[in-house]
């Protein structure tokens, strides 16, 4: 499906019926990684209407000339929200750079959202800085590893557990997009990792419903220290950082456990009201 926004026409999947949760995914990627995530914690069918969007320049959805920073990001997935979502309440989900976007979306619609997860969520630029990321490392690999295709392969350099399963689940829902991303977009016309506005708004948030914050405890892209800063402000969230998971969260069982753990305590929360 699509949803024109501006001049935008903006590709999303949704499955399921019910209360609906928005689904953003990081940078290159698109809306499959998140579907590989959150998936598998619905295969009873919960009542939740998942909507997985491709942000602008990633998967089936164009980039555009006024798109310059991370607050017109912002700007379209309010658009995005209200023209798809309606006025309803929602739960929001965000990874890496979508969780920097989710961020801002909680500064703009703190009302509306009942509740976050955040999974490997970029959070300022501090986090570029080598203290604040734990170094590069594999934690387990086979000797043998003749399924990788390719060399360089852009799977090793993000692994921590390196596997044949989470390999296939890398060529499945991570490297295709990579491979159709509009690069020129993301690395030179869009100011993606930082804006002063933005910045500002996201060192503002408070949310006191429902959370969880994933991290991997060896993730050397976006870290876990800066996440863990989120606490004092999100009193309702579980935060974890996993060992033996990078940027990728290998841990997929425990993601997923984790995933519906969150979603009992919404539902806990809102039967309260």
């Amino acid at each position: 499906m699509t949803c024109l926004i501006r001049d935008i026409p903006v590709y999303y999947e949704e499955y399921g019926e019910g209360k609906p949760i928005l689904c953003i995914h990081g940078s290159y990627v698109d809306h499959r990684m998140m579907a590989a995530a959150l998936e598998p914690v619905f295969t009873r069918g919960h009542g939740y209407r998942r909507i997985y969007m491709d942000l602008p320049g990633m998967g089936k959805t164009p980039s555009a000339p006024w798109l310059k920073s991370s607050d017109n990001m912002l700007e379209l997935l309010i658009e995005f929200i209200n023209t798809v979502i309606g006025k309803e309440h929602f739960l929001l989900a965000g990874s890496s750079y979508g969780g920097y976007l989710s961020l801002g979306l909680i500064h703009e619609m703190n009302e509306r959202i009942d509740g976050v997860l955040l999974l490997c969520p970029m959070i300022d630029p501090r986090e570029d800085e080598p203290e604040n990321l734990p170094k590069r490392q594999i934690v387990s690999q086979p000797k043998q590893l003749d399924f990788i295709k390719e060399s360089p392969s852009a799977y090793m350099d993000m692994a921590v557990v390196v596997t044949q399963k989470s390999y296939e689940k890398w060529q499945h829902c991570i490297q295709p997009a990579i491979d159709s991303a509009d690069i020129e977009f993301l690395t030179n016309r869009l100011n993606m990792w930082y804006c002063s506005d933005f910045q500002a708004a996201i060192g503002s948030v408070n949310f006191d419903k429902p959370s969880c914050i994933l991290t991997g405890r060896q993730d050397h892209h976006t870290g876990y220290k800066i996440a863990y800063e989120l606490l004092e402000r999100f009193p309702r969230a579980t935060f974890a950082a996993l060992d033996c998971a990078g940027h990728f969260m290998e841990r997929d069982t425990l993601v997923e456990q984790m995933i519906k753990d969150w979603i009992d305590r919404v539902e806990l929360s809102l039967s309260e009201h």
